[in-house]
């Protein structure tokens, strides 16, 4: 298996349990919201009908319903806030860490293939132009070490040729 192919299963690994634990996160804070307002209606209706009835003779029947209306939306603040209190596992921070060293190594291999795709452009633009100027100049090919070792060739075959 290849570096790069360990890398992309990893990241998809991590990518998958970080879902995963999104999604708990947010489906037990989810539970805990509809919980607390579910109980919150329940003990609204009774809390506030003794409230009510508790607080009419002092408060009069209008202070009273008011008095019990405050203390039902701070209760309900007061559980959300709990809910919202709620913070991700210690897991989640590890497979970040994971999933941001594979990304890291993704890109440093992506770098490397392409750097290597740059010097083999390079090489073969090169190629070309020894061919194009070839083609153009067969002459300019020839250097003198060639021409040396030519000469050198012809005058053993021209020896040999004597004997």
């Amino acid at each position: 298996m290849s570096t790069i192919q360990r890398n992309l299963q990893l990241l998809w690994r991590t990518e998958r349990i970080l879902a995963e634990a999104r999604l708990k996160l947010t489906s037990r804070k989810l539970t805990l919201a509809v919980g607390a307002g579910i109980a919150v209606l329940f003990a609204l209706g009774m809390f506030n009908l003794a409230g009510l009835f508790a607080l009419e003779p002092s408060l009069g029947l209008a202070g009273a319903a008011a008095l019990v209306g405050f203390i039902n939306i701070v209760a309900a603040g007061l559980i959300l806030a709990i809910a919202q209190g709620l913070r991700p596992a210690e897991e989640e921070d590890m497979v970040r860490e994971v999933r941001d060293l594979a990304i890291g190594e993704i890109g440093g291999e992506i770098e490397e293939v392409q750097s290597a795709f740059a010097q083999l452009r390079g090489d073969i633009e090169g190629m070309r132009k020894s061919i194009s100027g070839f083609i153009k100049r067969p002459a300019d090919a020839i250097s003198p070490a060639m021409i040396g070792a030519g000469l050198s060739a012809v005058s053993k075959l021209v020896k040999s040729g004597k004997k």
